[in-house]
């Protein structure tokens, strides 16, 4: 279902009408004046051709600089019909047939055949035919004379209007064609942003007569993965395929528009308030619920939603633009596929996320980045076995701030890969100190949290060199991914972990359980080790179902021989029952909180760490905590 603006483009807009019509009968009245002035031997019509023509001229000028931008179409054929009524009885007065004032009869008929079409231009050409018809009856003079002139005044209408329609037919087909090339787009034949902008437009002229006006926008997840991996013609493909459920998910009336790349925009009023909001997103959700078949096979699509509610009179296109991107901004940093409904909170978010990038910019280069480390233990024999090391930030300005706010903006910003490579190098130096002290052995190894944007960006080979600058064995260093990772199913991710892998470093898979991790990405990639999400292991004592699921995720990893460490353990109780279940390694702050370098190292002095077994390991990740 394609929906085009409130405008038609075969017609014009009612105030352009207005005033080519009064500009028509402003010239009309004017000639008519002159026409009283000239020599002729009938003066006593001259005073209902001077009313007549004031008329007109009064009319003209009502319809040029009135407030006739909202008049219905009715009313212009109406004025055309009272008009024509008008010349008709100023005829009948001036009582003769060789008057020119009967040449006022074919103005209508090009106007008509103009402006409002074919069917339009055939009716007033039969309302000027009675009209005329009835005047020339009334009037006093020859049979003959009466029907020579009307048969030459009609064929003259005939004429006009027939040549005014052909040319004013492909006037608007060439209209209608630059039309919509500006206003629609060229690939999907949906409306485009200035198309969308028009339609946002005259609903939101329209809201004041009360209701409401909705727009959502629309982004597809993922989409630069399928234009890298398949090529932009498939990515084209999938928007050609996806534009028609777009459009059928919509209202009568709803307008669809495609924005720009795999953005898309849907504008609905609501001006009897009975729009169900919730309907329409369930409609949008059951679009992305079947795979998109394409050249390159069936492809899984999903899209982030903004929607922003226009209720205020002070609200424009430009605001509400602006606050659905907000939204939509939202939408795609909680979860993609989630839709998000604007509220004034979210600028508020908006506004902190600039500064904190602003700030994040230079954190590095002023020394506001930071280690803290926290051990690992061996819940055999008690020993600290390794450590963690959690990314911090403490700005001069803000204070410090949690890796769950900063993280995020450094990885859309592009500022994860320095950040990433300076956590890499820090927690070498670390262990090369750690191991010079004589604090560890050569057991301990180090594992850096990476993220996808940091996986693609050629991290691999970093790796490598800043293990050789130290001195590290490649198994020093663990690499550990979420399952948001796994997700991405790209062919760049998917030879960026190769690369990983190929360094010899093992990756583990960190946050178990509360993603999307399934058996086929655990056959399938070259994992060493599973970590297990705190919100698994806090409950064992007292919830049977989540020791029943750790139960489950420690036989399945012994399984497929993956090394498993249980994440936030607090109580003695929770370590007895990870022990007994067979859990092999935890961390929490049962043993130490995470602290500073210096800290940690006395830690590991007063701990008289023994020497690891072959399992050993310091984890060190810059993930939110």
């Amino acid at each position: 279902m394609q929906v085009t603006t409130s405008l038609e483009p075969t017609e014009l807009a009612p105030a352009w009408m207005a005033r080519a019509l009064g500009v028509l009968y402003g010239c009309g009245g004017s000639l008519a004046l002159v026409w009283t002035e000239l020599p002729h031997s009938h003066q006593g019509g001259d005073r209902v051709v001077v009313a007549m023509a004031l008329t007109a001229i009064a009319l003209g000028l009502v319809l040029v600089f009135g407030p006739t931008d909202r008049l219905p179409m009715w009313t212009f054929h109406l004025i055309i019909a009272v008009i024509q009524v008008v010349i008709s009885v100023a005829y009948v007065a001036v009582g003769t047939p060789t008057n020119d004032i009967r040449l006022y009869y074919a103005w209508a008929t090009p106007y008509a055949a103009f402006f409002f079409g074919r069917r339009a231009a055939v009716g007033h050409s039969l309302w000027t035919a009675a009209c005329l018809a009835g005047s020339l009856v009334l009037i006093d003079g020859a049979p003959v004379v009466s029907l020579r002139v009307w048969l030459m005044t009609m064929g003259a209408v005939v004429a006009v209007g027939s040549l005014v329609s052909i040319v004013a037919a492909r006037m608007r087909a060439g209209r209608d064609l630059l039309h919509t090339a500006a206003t629609h787009d060229p690939l999907t034949g949906l409306a485009n942003r200035r198309g969308f902008a028009v339609a946002l437009d005259a609903a939101l002229d329209r809201r004041q007569d009360g209701g409401s006006v909705v727009v959502l926008l629309v982004d597809l997840d993922h989409f630069k993965l399928v234009n890298d991996t398949h090529g932009h013609h498939v990515g084209d493909e999938m928007l050609v395929e996806l534009a028609p459920r777009l459009a059928a998910s919509v209202r009568a009336g709803d307008l669809v528009a495609r924005m720009g790349g795999d953005e898309f925009a849907i504008v609905c009023e609501d001006r009897a308030g009975g729009m169900d909001l919730t309907e329409l997103l369930t409609r949008l959700d059951a679009v992305w619920a079947l795979p998109v078949a394409l050249e390159a096979g069936e492809l899984p699509v999903s899209g982030s939603i903004g929607v922003v509610v226009c209720t205020g009179p002070d609200d424009t296109a430009e605001s509400l633009l602006r606050d659905a991107d907000v939204a939509l901004y939202r939408a795609k940093a909680d979860r993609r596929g989630s839709t998000v409904i604007y509220d004034p909170s979210l600028r508020a978010g908006l506004a902190r996320r600039a500064t904190l990038d602003q700030a994040l910019r230079g954190a590095l280069a002023r020394a506001e980045l930071s280690l803290a480390f926290q051990p690992v233990v061996d819940l055999d024999t008690g020993r600290w076995v390794g450590a963690e090391a959690l990314l911090r930030w403490t700005s001069p300005e803000l204070g410090v701030v949690p890796p769950a706010e900063f993280i995020p903006v450094a990885e859309d910003r592009g500022q994860i890969g320095p950040i990433g490579d300076w956590v890499l190098d820090q927690a070498c130096r670390q262990l090369v100190g750690w191991r010079a002290d004589g604090l560890v052995d050569g057991d301990f190894a180090v594992a850096i949290n990476v993220s996808g944007r940091q996986l693609r960006a050629g991290f691999a080979p970093r790796v490598v060199a800043t293990l050789d600058r130290y001195g590290l064995p490649p198994r020093a260093v663990h690499l550990e991914i979420t399952e948001s990772v796994l997700l991405d199913d790209s062919r760049a991710t998917t030879e960026a972990l190769a690369e990983l892998r190929a360094t010899g470093s093992p990756m583990l898979l960190d946050d178990f359980g509360t993603g999307y991790s399934s058996l086929s990405y655990l056959q399938r990639l070259p994992l060493e080790g599973l970590k297990i999400d705190k919100s698994f292991v806090a409950d064992i004592t007292i919830s049977p179902q989540r020791r029943t699921l750790v139960s489950a995720m420690l036989a399945m990893a012994d399984g497929l021989g993956l090394d498993v460490v249980a994440e936030g353990v607090e109580t003695q109780e929770v370590a007895d029952g990870l022990r007994q279940l067979g859990c092999r390694r935890a961390q929490g702050y049962l043993w130490a909180r995470p602290e500073s370098a210096e800290v940690f190292a006395h830690l590991l002095a007063a701990s008289r760490v023994p020497p690891a077994n072959d399992h050993g390991s310091v984890i060190v990740g810059g993930r939110p905590r």
